[in-house]
C-alpha cells in the first residue's frame, strides 16, 4: 500500500508540474505519448481541429468497457501552481481534477501488464474538457465500448447522473450621466442587480434531483462601469442556470427568456446548452461498479450525482451508459484550495483495477 501511495505521489506531482490548460496540452500530450509507447500497447491519436489530439490506446472491438478522463485544466490563475506535497496529502491546480484520473489510469495500464493481467477496456485521454469539451465530442464519434467510466472527483461515490446547465450572456443597457446627476441617468448595474433578482425566482431553479441534488444558478461574470464619475450605461453578466434530469431543457430556456424578453434594455444569446442525464441505478456497469467497491473496499458504496457538466456527457449522448467516478472533492477544484488525498487515490485505483477483474472474468 505504502509502495503504491509513493509511486502517485511522485506521478500525480509529474504530471500537475507540466502547464496543461485547455488549449495548451502539447506538453502534457507528449509526456504521455512517451510513457504510454512504453507499454507496448497500440496506441493512436485522435486529431482534434485546433485541439491537438486524444490518445486512445488498447482499443480492441471486443471490449465492452471504455475508461476515459481529460488531460487539460482549467487556467493557472485559478489555483496554486506549481503543486506542492504535503505529506499524504497534494495541493494545487490539477492535482484532483484531473492529473490523478490520468495517474489512476496509468497505474492501471502499467501495473496489469507487470502482474500479467488482462486488460479487458479502450482506455481514452481527452483534451478541451475544460472549454469546450471538443475532446470527448470526437471521441463520441468513434465506435465506442458500450460502458464507461469517467474519472473525475466524486469522492469515491459513483455518479449515476449528471446536472446539465444552460449559460447565457446578457447585456444590460443603461443611460449614461454625470455621476453627480444620478436622476438624469439609468444605472446599468443597479439594473443588472434588480435582473438577477427576478432570475432567481424562476420555477425551475427550486426543483431538487434525488441524486444531483438542488437547481440554482450561478452568476460567473458580473461587469459594469469603469470608475469614472459618471452613471454606468453597460453592465455584462454570464449566468449558468443548472438543469437537473427530468427536466426539459428547452422548457427551462423557454422559461429564462420569457423574463429577458419582456425588458427592453436587456440584449443576450445563449452561449452553451449541456444536457443532463441519468443512468438506471439496474445498469450491469452499475451493478459492476458496486461489486468492484465493496469487492475492493470491503463496504457498500453510494450512489450519486455529478452536479457538474462532464465528458460523460458527450458518451450519453453517443449511446454509451457512463457512471462517473473518482478521488477528491469537486468543491475545492477550480480554487486555490485543491487538493488530493493519496489514500482515496489508492482507493479507487483498487476499484477500478477490481472492475478490470470483473469484466475480465466475463471474457
Amino acid at each position: 500500500m505504502n509502495d503504491l501511495k509513493n509511486r502517485f505521489k511522485e506521478l500525480i506531482f509529474t504530471l500537475a508540474s507540466i502547464p496543461s490548460p485547455s488549449g495548451e496540452e502539447r506538453a502534457i500530450l507528449e509526456y504521455l505519448t512517451g510513457r504510454l509507447a512504453q507499454t507496448g500497447l497500440p496506441l493512436r491519436k485522435q486529431r482534434i481541429p485546433d485541439r491537438f489530439y486524444n490518445l486512445i490506446i488498447n482499443e480492441d472491438p471486443k471490449h465492452k468497457l471504455l475508461i476515459t478522463t481529460h488531460v487539460d485544466t482549467v487556467p493557472p490563475w485559478l489555483g496554486i501552481f506549481p503543486p506542492r506535497i504535503k505529506n499524504d496529502l497534494l495541493e494545487g491546480l490539477g492535482v484532483c481534477d484531473a492529473k490523478a484520473g490520468v495517474a489512476i489510469m496509468l497505474m492501471l495500464l502499467e501495473e496489469r501488464l507487470r502482474r500479467g493481467k488482462a486488460i479487458p477496456a479502450t482506455f481514452a485521454f481527452v483534451v478541451d474538457e475544460e472549454r469546450e469539451g471538443q475532446g470527448s465530442a470526437l471521441l463520441a464519434r468513434e465506435k465506442l465500448p458500450p460502458y464507461a467510466v469517467v474519472l473525475e472527483p466524486t469522492d469515491l461515490k459513483i455518479a449515476i447522473a449528471e446536472g446539465g446547465s444552460v449559460e447565457f450572456e446578457i447585456r444590460v443597457r443603461g443611460k449614461a450621466a454625470h455621476g453627480s446627476c444620478i436622476p438624469q441617468g439609468d444605472n446599468a448595474i443597479e439594473r443588472a442587480i434588480e435582473l438577477v433578482s427576478k432570475l432567481k425566482r424562476l420555477s425551475f431553479l427550486y426543483s431538487e434531483h434525488p441524486l444531483v441534488g438542488p437547481g440554482g444558478l450561478n452568476v460567473e461574470r458580473f461587469s459594469g462601469g469603469d470608475g469614472e464619475l459618471r452613471v454606468p450605461d453597460l453592465c455584462i453578466l454570464e449566468i449558468d442556470f443548472r438543469i437537473l434530469p427530468g427536466q426539459d431543457t428547452q422548457e427551462v430556456i423557454e422559461e429564462i427568456k420569457s423574463v429577458l424578453d419582456e425588458i427592453p434594455y436587456v440584449h443576450y444569446v445563449v452561449k452553451d446548452i449541456s444536457e443532463p442525464f441519468a443512468i438506471p441505478a439496474e445498469s450491469p456497469l452499475v451493478q459492476k461498479m458496486c461489486q468492484a467497491y465493496q469487492k475492493a473496499l470491503g463496504e457498500e458504496p453510494e450512489l450519486s450525482g455529478m452536479p457538474s457538466w462532464t465528458d460523460a456527457a458527450h458518451l450519453f449522448a453517443a449511446g454509451v451508459e457512463p457512471v462517473v467516478f473518482g478521488p477528491g472533492d469537486l468543491a475545492k477544484c477550480h480554487t486555490p484550495e485543491e487538493e488530493i488525498e493519496l489514500s482515496d487515490v489508492v482507493e479507487a485505483f483498487s476499484v477500478l483495477d477490481t472492475l478490470l477483474d470483473i469484466f475480465a472474468e466475463e471474457g
